[in-house]
């Protein structure tokens, strides 16, 4: 994707800055892209949009392995009562498989989450994403924000300003604050304080695919291992599931996912961070074995033919804590945190709030970040009467 910066001045602003290229982020792109061109503004005007996403690719929290690319290493299922995620897995044709070894009717999508990202993606202008640029201050004008993020395209990293007359902030809430974005004048306290209490989801987790070249397990296995895991409570790992796809492109791959709570510092001892990825495997997979001493499992747990890991932790834009004691809780609804900051002279809102954790159905999970989507666009879209 070539990197493009929006032209833009305080009188010729964007009419939305959308900051953060995770799936709610796409998912507001997305619907964008399906109303610009037959909606205009309260001023006639046609709508333009940027997003902005400091890492250097899109889909955030959703992202597959390294090996098969078709593995989830963020977020993976979905439950049957989320018709935000299957309507949208519908609309861009894509299929899922069951997660047999839980009784709740979770689903994995076929090929992993990022089909998802992949299928928005390749629908919106590449020319109004830019990657690798990061939001560090927004200052309130008159009717218009002026917004600067820096580039990491330059050594050093150069600073650009675009105006826009509306953000949507799609970060999770700890990383929408001080000191990673200034805010001119500050949020409000309400709104500081719910970001500040909000858990990031993903944010301390390690998740790490053990790839075989053979299934040798079944749900038996599975069911009897996420048990032991739970009653153990004594080690890094604290869940597990089946991660196989068969017949992707024709290719069968066979593997489970580990969700782990790993002391970076005590694992990258290293400067050789493969050597110690290794080493975090090996420590992994003697914890399984300690849990179910059979002489069956020995023989061909330790035989993995690759393994992945992703530390999220170690992701800046995602956690604000490198080194994660404990996973913490789960997100709750907020509803301070849906809500719609700082108003133009013109009495519109001028900031608006997305993402998985602001979600007040499902946060902290892919519907979450799609809900939220929806929420926005609707705020938007009534913004925009005339």
């Amino acid at each position: 994707m070539m990197p493009s910066i929006p032209e833009t001045t305080p009188y010729s602003p964007l009419s939305v800055l959308i900051i953060g290229g995770g799936l709610s982020g796409i998912a507001i792109a997305h619907e964008l892209v399906a109303i610009e061109k037959s909606h205009v503004d309260a001023h006639n005007r046609m709508i333009r949009w940027h997003l902005l996403e400091s890492q250097n690719y899109i889909g955030g929290r959703i992202k597959n392995d390294n090996i098969t690319k078709q593995i989830d290493v963020g977020g993976a299922w979905i439950w049957p009562s989320q018709q935000k995620m299957h309507k949208l897995i519908r609309d861009l044709k894509l299929t899922t498989i069951c997660q047999d070894e839980e009784d709740d009717g979770r689903v994995r999508i076929q090929g992993g989450a990022s089909r998802v990202i992949e299928s928005i993606v390749a629908r919106l202008n590449d020319q109004c994403i830019t990657l690798s640029a990061t939001v560090i201050k927004c200052v309130k004008m008159e009717n218009a924000i002026q917004a600067t993020f820096v580039t990491g395209l330059s050594t050093p990293p150069q600073e650009h300003v675009v105006y826009t007359e509306r953000i949507v902030c799609t970060a999770p809430p700890r990383l929408s604050l001080p000191p990673r974005i200034k805010w001119n004048p500050p949020l409000s306290s309400a709104k500081m304080m719910a970001q500040k209490q909000t858990n990031t989801w993903m944010a301390p987790v390690t998740k790490v695919v053990f790839l075989y070249d053979n299934k040798h397990w079944d749900v038996s296995w599975l069911r009897d291992m996420k048990r032991r895991i739970y009653f153990y409570r004594n080690g890094l790992v604290f869940d597990l599931y089946d991660s196989c796809f068969e017949e992707v492109d024709g290719c069968n791959f066979y593997a489970f996912t580990v969700f782990a709570l790993v002391d970076w510092s005590d694992q990258n001892n290293t400067r050789d961070l493969r050597e110690s990825d290794e080493r975090l495997a090996s420590v992994i997979i003697n914890q399984l074995l300690s849990i179910v001493p059979s002489q069956s499992s020995s023989c061909w747990m330790r035989q993995y033919s690759s393994h992945c890991v992703h530390h999220w932790s170690q992701v800046q834009s995602l956690s604000d804590d490198p080194h994660p004691e404990f996973v913490g809780a789960h997100p709750h609804p907020n509803q301070t945190l849906s809500q719609p900051e700082w108003k133009s002279a013109s009495g519109n809102n001028m900031v608006y709030f997305a993402g998985t954790e602001s979600d007040l159905s499902s946060p902290g999970l892919m519907e979450g970040a799609v809900g939220s989507a929806h929420r926005v666009i609707e705020e938007l879209k009534e913004s925009w009467l005339p």
